[in-house]
């Protein structure tokens, strides 16, 4: 354990202006990483995307210093519209044995005014991505990854660590994590997102 918290100390460096920006950073590669941080990213990633498409439509990603990771994909299953969230029982990371570790799983049904919103927003999104050669880390704070298909068919993922309250990157995770907790909402207030989401596109077409 105590090998498990040095490592993320100094892998997760800070970088105090990095939740500032108003646009992602292209997904870093984690084959750079060896040790316990490669097994990390070697074992997280196939059980927490569980029943997710290879090439998503629209997948986003919270990987916490210290909480449970989580994350949702929107799928097409027979001509409907699912948002399929997972999360697993307590955070992976720190588990003592990682093969115990339980994914919860929910699948909603969406219609395709939400969907074709989402889709929208992660390929404007993943458009304006920028590359950085600093660290984007914190040690304590969030991950969240952002991927979608393009339209020649390869997957672009772009990364934001923690942004800055009421940035629209910060109303943008927000908007993320009520679809991802959208079994728990009701039918009314899609349209709500709906709105919200339309309004972060106006903002980031800017």
């Amino acid at each position: 354990m105590k090998q498990r918290i040095l490592i993320l100390s100094f892998t997760l460096s800070t970088l105090l202006c990095f939740g500032q920006k108003g646009y992602l950073e292209l997904s870093e590669n984690f084959d750079k990483y060896k040790g316990s941080l490669r097994e990390y990213y070697n074992d997280i990633f196939p059980k927490l995307y569980k029943d997710f498409s290879q090439q998503s439509y629209a997948r986003y990603t919270s990987i916490p210093s210290f909480s449970e990771e989580y994350a949702f994909s929107v799928e097409t299953i027979d001509n409907r519209y699912y948002i399929i969230s997972n999360r697993f029982s307590e955070n992976f990371w720190y588990a003592k044995k990682r093969n115990q570790v339980k994914l919860i799983s929910h699948k909603t049904e969406i219609d395709s005014t939400l969907y074709l919103k989402i889709g929208n927003l992660f390929q404007i999104l993943t458009q304006q991505m920028k590359t950085s050669e600093k660290e984007k880390r914190g040690f304590d704070g969030t991950m969240f990854y952002f991927a979608t298909t393009d339209t020649t068919g390869q997957m672009k993922t772009g990364e934001t660590w923690s942004p800055n309250d009421n940035t629209v990157l910060d109303r943008i995770v927000k908007v993320c994590n009520r679809l991802f907790s959208i079994d728990k909402e009701k039918n009314s207030s899609h349209s709500d997102i709906v709105k919200e989401i339309e309004k972060l596109i106006e903002e980031i077409k800017k």
